[in-house]
């Protein structure tokens, strides 16, 4: 019985553990009598929590699944306090004149985040000031002296993230961190490899998720990796998987009828599938036309002999969303595996890359 008792006690403190949220007590000077003050989810715009403002005096509290930026404001003004939080008792005391000089304390990430704008808030204003002076400026001399100055203050903003990644190496601002310069960075690759250097522990929130997901589409489809498989009809209305191309070198050509571009470089694509038919290589068109009509005649005129197929959507074929097809023409060179092994070959790129393969 004893056990029994023991067993359920330490599963009541072991839910009650996990159910700890986050406690913000203010202290607010001219307030006005019966203000309601709310606590948003930056990212979202979810509200989290709200309480009436007596003698300046309040307190939000709630449970929060990660830690995040958060606003907290009143209702009926723009200005709000932007708060790095997760579930901590936090205190704030200030001056509803001057909310964005409040001081906020009993928060780790939330210290964390005023040392970072602490750092970059004047580079970034100096940024903005720099591009606002270079949009407009018509001297050549000039405009090249902004870019110089334009780029320094973009090495400093790397450099002092770098620093501020390697020292709160475990904080979840450091993924924040490195989602506000991500346009900076050299592609996803540099993120990506900034983003792997972080602890476990500072890839939790919001921000973590959109790095994430920045990285995974950047590795979709990317060269050394095997292609998406995908099935799509064929003009006959037969369904085509990519799969049963397997044990060839397949060109996935993204084109359409009414691309200038692509019906310019299919002459190219003849000459390569007339070379190359015969020794393990082929081409899968996939249209992102919305007319069959225009699609077949396209075909016939331009005597394209390999298969093709589309369902289509145009620009909302699901191919080339599954692709992330930008722009056409665009093309993905598969070796018999399935795997990607260039992409984007066109004119006599491609004729020099399958004569290397085939020859």
């Amino acid at each position: 019985m004893k056990t029994t008792v023991l067993a359920v006690l330490l599963f009541s403190f072991s839910v009650v553990s996990a159910q700890k949220g986050f406690q913000i007590t203010g202290a607010i000077s001219n307030t006005k009598p019966n203000m309601l003050v709310f606590l948003m989810n930056g990212t979202d715009g979810k509200t989290i929590a709200t309480d009436t403002v007596r003698d300046g005096k309040f307190v939000l509290k709630g449970v929060i699944t990660a830690p995040d930026i958060f606003q907290l404001g009143f209702v009926g003004y723009k200005e709000a306090l932007d708060v790095f939080l997760f579930n901590d008792d936090v205190s704030i005391t200030g001056d509803f004149n001057n909310l964005s000089q409040a001081s906020i304390i009993g928060s780790s990430v939330e210290n964390d985040y005023q040392q970072f704008k602490s750092t970059f808030n004047p580079i970034r204003d100096r940024l903005n000031y720099l591009v606002q002076q270079i949009n407009p400026e018509k001297n050549p001399q000039k405009r090249d002296s902004l870019i110089n100055l334009y780029e320094q203050a973009k090495g400093s903003v790397l450099l002092e993230a770098t620093r501020f990644a390697k020292e709160k190496n475990a904080s979840p601002v450091s993924a924040f961190v490195l989602f506000a310069i991500s346009p900076l960075l050299n592609g996803a690759e540099d993120l990506e490899r900034r983003y792997n250097a972080l602890a476990p522990s500072a890839k939790n929130g919001s921000f973590a998720k959109m790095i994430e997901q920045t990285i995974a589409e950047a590795n979709i489809n990317k060269i050394g990796t095997l292609a998406l498989e995908f099935s799509q009809n064929d003009t006959l209305g037969k369904p085509v998987s990519l799969k049963s191309f397997r044990g060839k070198y397949v060109l996935i050509d993204f084109w359409a009828s009414w691309c200038g571009p692509c019906r310019a470089e299919n002459p190219n694509l003849v000459n390569a599938f007339k070379k190359y038919a015969n020794k393990n290589f082929t081409v899968l068109g996939v249209s992102l036309d919305d007319n069959k009509s225009s699609w077949m005649n396209a075909i016939r005129k331009d005597k394209l002999t390999w298969t093709q197929v589309s369902d289509l959507q145009s620009w909302n074929n699901k191919v080339a969303q599954l692709y992330k097809i930008q722009s056409i023409p665009a093309n993905y060179l598969l070796d018999p595996s399935g795997k990607i092994i260039a992409r984007d070959l066109r004119g006599e790129d491609l004729q020099v890359k399958l004569k290397e393969l085939l020859q």
